[in-house]
């Protein structure tokens, strides 16, 4: 606004300073020196709006390519923004988390102890169980096998010495036998179980 007055004044003394030329005789005012005093003065006159002009179109020029970069460089900052708000959120996570984590894994080694001991318990409890089913079955192997070994040799026995009898005489002589054999057998077994080194020959 300033500026625009003191071109204003400036305009107004350079109009008078020609009329007061002109009526001095100093200066002749013919064509050509007024077109050129209209110029000069539309010059300075229109010097300021002019400027503005200017000004306002590179301004919206400047602007405009402003846009453009944003637009430009805006899908890589949203990338960026979006990587850099995971990252944060991942970390507030894995924060959060870690009193869990640690208290989880102090739980666990509380445990182990325990643990351990009932594996060993469950272990000895099953080997215990098996040793036992082993056992029931190689007595019972050695029964069958003793009872075998007793029908056997009482068949070849009575085959081989006992003459032809009655049936009373036969089973009499087949119980005594068999009596016999077992206690026997019972005997040799009660010294095997003393002299673990012994065999049957």
């Amino acid at each position: 606004m300033r500026g625009h007055r003191q071109v204003s004044i400036r305009l107004f003394a350079a109009i008078l300073f020609i009329c007061v030329l002109s009526s001095k005789g100093i200066l002749i005012l013919n064509e050509e020196t007024i077109v050129a005093c209209c110029f000069i003065g539309f010059i300075l006159f229109s010097q300021r709006s002019l400027g503005n002009i200017f000004k306002a179109i590179l301004d919206g020029r400047r602007a405009a390519i402003q846009r453009e970069l944003q637009q430009l460089l805006n899908p890589n900052e949203v990338v960026f923004m979006e990587s850099n708000k995971q990252q944060n959120n991942l970390r507030v996570s894995l924060r959060s988390m870690e009193p869990e984590i640690v208290e989880s894994l102090l739980g666990i080694a509380r445990c182990a102890p325990k643990c351990q001991k009932t594996v060993q318990a469950v272990l000895c409890r099953n080997l215990n169980v098996e040793l036992a089913t082993l056992q029931n079955a190689i007595s019972a192997r050695r029964t069958r096998l003793r009872d075998d070994l007793v029908t056997g040799f009482h068949f070849s026995v009575t085959e081989r010495f006992c003459p032809p009898c009655t049936t009373d005489t036969t089973k009499q002589c087949d119980t005594a036998i068999v009596k016999l054999i077992r206690e026997g057998i019972k005997k040799v077994s009660r010294m095997g179980e003393e002299q673990p080194g012994a065999r049957l020959t």
